[in-house]
């Protein structure tokens, strides 16, 4: 067995999977450093989705009550027609998903849930996350791994986990250019106080998409109601700008989804114009291999994924449950390496390639012809069921 007491473990990239592996780690006692390049730990301000496949993850680190005072498990949610508001497929979630599948469907602003693993991290860890890093590259040695980066800093570990997002340098290193290409959706992300809103602006549904062809409005509540968190997506063939959160104007969206029901308008109408943002949506062709000898990834730098069931976060802490748990058990890196990949791929591709047809349904399809029998959605699936923290690995 590896004596990984002893062993040093470095994550490149401090987002919700990092830290999800950073977490796992350090509970097993594994000696883990976390790299961030940003000059502070931070997330952006939109909502995100932790479904009950997740949901079990976190639990299995103890962040169950956590969980429950951050996150909100909406009773009712539903597919809707984007002119009437008429509930097209209604999916009863809430206690639901608790008595199927052991655990709740939350949605909550991401940076409460990202607090959630620092604060958890940082009790006993403080010192082992390293902000204001940007890695510029990477060496596998006869036994470590060389980090450098952009400060003049360097570093050696026994192991690397690249947890660098979409655009991960790591990735960049042990697979090549394989950049990601635009998947043909522009979005936009809005958060709301609900105070600047009227009775009509709710309803029963916490949490609804509202589908027309080539176009899609998601929102749910978060913040124990004092946030209303939307995503408005646009099929379209052009983008040609750089980043996923430039500022954007009511103006643009309230145009674009001007023929949508009143309450979606409304919701739109109140953006606060700090909190508008706009991004291209990128994806990228799936690889059956996601590491080095002694390098793997997780989460979007392994498989990046189309957000239309709301799973990127839920994979990422998957990975980091997964891979965190393995590599407690494994002999050597080979081991690592191999159950890690045998354990996930599969999972990821099967979970993205739906994602993507997902997004292809919602905004391909008539509303007036909608039906559940067309709805394809990530319970119906089978993808609740799943466990990280018990999964055979």
């Amino acid at each position: 067995m590896l004596n990984l007491k002893e062993k040093r473990i470095a994550i490149i990239g401090a987002g919700i999977g990092g830290m999800t592996a950073a977490v796992t780690l350090a509970q097993k006692g594994i000696q883990v450093s976390v790299f961030e390049q940003a000059p502070e730990l931070s997330e952006v301000g939109a909502g995100i989705t932790i479904t009950p496949n997740a949901t079990k993850g976190l639990i299995h680190l103890g962040l169950d009550q956590e969980m429950k005072r951050v996150g909100m498990a909406h009773t009712l949610q539903g597919v809707r027609h984007f002119k009437t508001g008429e509930m097209i497929v209604p999916l009863e979630r809430g206690e639901k998903m608790l008595q199927k599948y052991g655990a709740y469907q939350f949605q909550a602003h991401r940076a409460d849930v990202h607090n959630v693993l620092i604060d958890k991290f940082k009790l006993n860890h403080a010192d082992s996350i390293y902000v204001d890093h940007q890695l510029t590259d990477l060496k596998e040695q006869a036994d470590t791994v060389e980090l450098n980066f952009s400060n003049s800093q360097k570093y050696e570990f026994d192991f690397v986990i690249g947890a660098d997002g979409n655009r991960s340098t790591v990735r960049k290193i042990i697979i090549g250019d394989d950049d990601p290409k635009f998947a043909g959706y522009v979005a936009w992300r809005g958060l709301v106080p609900t105070k600047d809103l009227s009775e009509t602006d709710f309803d029963e549904c916490g949490s609804s998409a509202f589908i027309a062809p080539g176009r899609v409005f998601a929102r749910y509540l978060v913040r124990n109601n004092e946030l209303y968190n939307y995503v408005a997506f646009l099929a379209t063939d052009q983008w040609a700008e750089e980043g996923w959160s430039i500022p954007s104007e009511v103006d643009i969206v309230l145009d674009i989804f001007s023929d949508y029901n009143q309450q979606v308008k409304n919701i739109i109408s109140a953006t606060p114009p700090a909190e508008l943002f706009k991004w291209g949506i990128f994806s990228r062709e799936p690889v059956s291999r996601w590491s080095a000898d002694k390098i793997t990834l997780l989460g979007d730098a392994a498989h990046p994924i189309e957000p239309f069931m709301g799973q990127g976060a839920s994979l990422a802490i998957e990975d980091g449950v997964v891979l965190g748990r393995i590599i407690e058990m494994a002999s050597s890196t080979k081991e690592i390496i191999s159950r890690y990949e045998s354990s996930r791929v599969e999972r990821a591709h099967f979970v993205t390639e739906h994602s993507k047809k997902a997004g292809q349904r919602f905004t391909g399809s008539d509303p007036d012809k909608y039906s559940k029998e067309d709805h394809k959605n990530e319970e119906e699936l089978g993808l609740f069921h799943y466990d990280p923290g018990s999964v055979i690995v």
